[in-house]
């Protein structure tokens, strides 16, 4: 038993009592790496081995909306500007310049880039760049159209790792003006978000970094968009999402552009597709491909003509190799199972011999049952099946009484585990779950996770406890609803606990 009385006091600002100032340098740095540096400067007067220690921290983070509480209450948005540049420029050109930048974070909105042609933004960057800045984070918020231009400083700085920029706009595209030298040698990943793009300078601009391993584009704009080329030896991770090019809206060839992919070393694809907006495929030595997630967004029946559905299927021949399979709704229903009069879907005819993890998402009361046997029948080696069914998605097309089946080899030899998010128990999700039970001969574990608001749990699981199991060592847990997660960042939930 612990004696309380030997365990020492904890004293506050005195001497070795003082536990937090005593830490040793590093520590303290990584402590504020968490902080906003408004908040490092006011924490400058918690201890006197502190008051100089913002002069060279090497985490530097400025955003508008934190300096002050509700600043607009008492200040024009040109007030609020110009302090907040006041602020910035005393925190960069009083610190050591010596110190070098490991990350600089700036969000502000769009005065300091464009208007009165200042050069604030531009200087700071500058500034950073010769700090040898390795991760450099821009969001830029404007009202107006402009274009940034990124200074020759950053693009020649070697020691830059990770570049993230974001551009937003609530009208007016904002442009990014592409190097056209040589430059960013050391740049690992590359994050863009609500930028307007040049689709002929890009391709180049993307080969040409010979480094890059992770790109994530977010709402990007290509004015004139008809073949978007993303090749890249060395890419590993890439993420493309509401791809768009605005000038072709409306006309007949909206939607219509060609997505070239050839990156040798590629490990995960994730694609999420806004409608008109879906590209034609066209993917080159993707041997390395693990895992791949395809989602459309706001699709219906009109969006997903013959045409489409079948290039849709093509790509299916490209992800034959992955382990992990995540695939949204209109994939599911117009590709896999776009006629319940037919036996077997009129696009599909690939198998996954290496596929370990299949990840489903359709709306409330949609009839999965077909697509999800057609993906088990053609998976013979599959282990984990997740199916997430987001309560903002209004998918729905009637019951389905399961078809007959052979036996299908994974859900007799390897499936091990089945999760389900999103339960509210509609028939067409509890005759997915009596399936699984009654065929699933190895089965290890089955979570089910309510959704907000069911009523009836009790008598929904006492029906489901009747249903017969192939598997004996099979363990069902319900779970409590949880705040709906984002289906492109879905994980099991064995992947989310390490």
């Amino acid at each position: 038993m612990v004696d309380c009385a030997k365990i020492p006091r904890l004293a506050c600002g005195k001497g070795d009592g003082d536990r937090i100032s005593n830490l040793p340098e590093h520590i303290i740095y990584h402590i504020f790496s968490f902080m906003e540096t408004v908040d490092v400067v006011r924490a400058s007067a918690v201890s006197r081995r502190w008051r100089y220690l913002w002069l060279s921290v090497p985490y530097l983070s400025f955003d508008y909306h934190t300096i002050w509480s509700d600043p607009e209450s008492r200040w024009s948005r040109r007030k609020i500007n110009d302090k907040f540049k006041d602020f910035v420029n005393w925190v960069i050109f009083s610190q050591n310049g010596s110190v070098n930048t490991q990350r600089f974070r700036l969000c502000c909105w769009d005065y300091l880039a464009s208007y009165d042609n200042d050069r604030t933004i531009y200087r700071w960057v500058s500034a950073m760049a010769r700090r040898n800045v390795q991760v450099l984070d821009l969001s830029i918020a404007s009202l107006y159209p402009f274009e940034f231009d990124l200074p020759h400083s950053l693009v020649t700085c070697d020691s830059l790792v990770e570049l993230k920029l974001s551009l937003s706009f609530h009208v007016h595209r904002c442009f990014l003006k592409l190097p056209t030298t040589a430059g960013f040698i050391g740049l690992k990943s590359l994050d863009l978000q609500s930028v307007a793009l040049d689709d002929n300078l890009f391709p180049e601009f993307i080969s040409n970094l010979p480094l890059l391993e992770n790109l994530c584009m977010l709402s990007c704009v290509f004015p004139e968009l008809k073949v978007l080329d993303i090749s890249s030896t060395n890419l590993k991770n890439l993420a493309l999402e509401s791809i768009v090019g605005n000038d072709n809206a409306g006309n007949d060839d909206a939607g219509n552009y060609k997505l070239k992919i050839a990156c040798p070393n590629l490990v995960s694809f994730n694609y999420i597709a806004l409608a008109p907006w879906l590209p034609h495929f066209a993917f080159e030595s993707l041997n390395s491909l693990q895992n791949a997630f395809i989602d459309l967004d706001d699709y219906d029946e009109d969006d997903m003509e013959n045409e489409r559905c079948h290039a849709l299927s093509t790509i299916f021949n490209d992800f034959r190799e992955v382990k992990v399979l995540k695939l949204s709704e209109a994939i599911l229903l117009e590709v896999l199972d776009p006629d319940p009069a037919h036996e077997e879907p009129a696009f599909f005819s690939t198998s996954f011999n290496n596929l370990k993890s299949l990840i489903l998402s359709a709306g409330p009361g949609v009839c999965l049952m077909p697509s999800m046997l057609r993906l088990l029948d053609c998976s013979p080696n599959q282990e984990a099946l997740a199916i997430y069914s987001p309560k903002h998605r209004h998918g729905y097309n009637a019951y389905r009484k399961t078809p007959n089946k052979a036996a299908i080899s994974c859900l007799t030899n390897h499936l091990k585990t089945v999760e389900i998010k999103h339960f509210s128990g509609d028939m067409n999700q509890l005759e997915i779950v009596r399936f699984l039970l009654r065929n699933g001969h190895v089965l290890q574990r089955m979570s089910i996770r309510w959704v907000a608001d069911v009523k009836n749990q009790v008598k929904i699981i006492s029906r489901i406890m009747k249903f017969r199991r192939s598997s004996s060592s099979v363990v069902l847990k319900f779970l409590d609803p949880k705040p709906a997660d984002d289906f492109s960042d879905y994980l099991f939930d064995d992947e989310q606990k390490n």
